[in-house]
């Protein structure tokens, strides 16, 4: 079997490549300035002899793409989307628009497919609040009470990697999570806990919040986040046993994943 997976840079795309090479599996790895699955065409060489694809979601149309696949004899795709697609503090904000587009040409593609929609990636905390962390800083959270299900991207990336080979739980969609949903500021302490000390967290506004914006981070794009956030004040979030029913063992937890990666948190 040849597994094409685009995004092979990726936080999930380096994990499901290297997961199919140790399964023995021939893997055909893209990333994006080497394949632009928004382009008209030129997929031929990439897709030759291709059984199933692992696709990230595009900003613009995969649709020439994904019909190409079809043509090329492609019989399963992954796609990787997000909650936010059908959340109600996102759906009708960019991220939501973004990947219900994706997913739209996925099935309008004919192609047979499955879609993952994993919980709130552990790598988040690591991205934005491991430099405070380092520094010995509080982390600023606007929404510290906000509850969300992290989710180790191994366990992502094996669910993929078990969809992408076997048919047993081929479906329209999976939905993945953690094992807990935990407040924001209850997984800063996680890391505190793991590091042996504590990290203090500053409550600031949402105003504030959009002041302290990154320059990569699209301001439209922090007001979406910073929606859901407040919608999930006080609300636990949703959990699924899917990363158990398709791998065979549990979802790791947020500490493990700390643990694993705790020279990103250290001093």
């Amino acid at each position: 079997m040849t597994v094409l997976v685009t995004g092979a840079r990726g936080n999930i795309g380096s994990r499901v490549v290297s997961r199919l090479q140790a399964a023995g599996q021939r893997v055909r790895a893209s990333a994006r300035d080497t394949l632009d699955l928004t382009a008209a065409d030129g997929f031929d060489d990439a897709l030759k002899g291709v059984d199933s694809v692992f696709l990230y979601t595009t900003r613009g149309s995969a649709a020439p793409f994904l019909n190409a696949a079809r043509e090329a004899g492609v019989r399963h795709v992954v796609l990787l989307s997000s909650p936010a697609s059908y959340e109600a503090a996102e759906f009708r904000g960019p991220i939501g628009r973004i990947h219900r587009a994706a997913e739209q040409a996925v099935a309008e593609s004919g192609l047979d497919h499955t879609i993952l929609y994993p919980s709130w990636l552990a790598t988040n905390a690591r991205r934005d609040w491991g430099a405070a962390i380092r520094a010995g800083g509080p982390v600023e959270l606007p929404y510290p009470a906000a509850q969300c299900v992290p989710i180790h991207p191994d366990d992502v990336a094996e669910t993929a990697v078990e969809l992408l080979l076997h048919d047993t739980h081929r479906s329209r969609l999976q939905i993945l999570t953690g094992p807990e949903s935990v407040r924001l500021d209850e997984a800063v302490a996680t890391i505190g806990a793991t590091l042996g000390r504590s990290i203090p967290v500053r409550e600031i506004s949402r105003e504030d919040a959009l002041v302290r914006r990154e320059a990569w981070m699209p301001a439209e794009i922090l007001e979406s986040l910073l929606e859901s956030a407040a919608a999930a004040v006080g609300r636990p979030a949703s959990l699924t046993n899917t990363v158990e029913r398709i791998t065979g063992r549990p979802a790791r937890s947020l500490q493990e994943w700390v643990v694993e990666n705790r020279a990103d948190f250290d001093r």
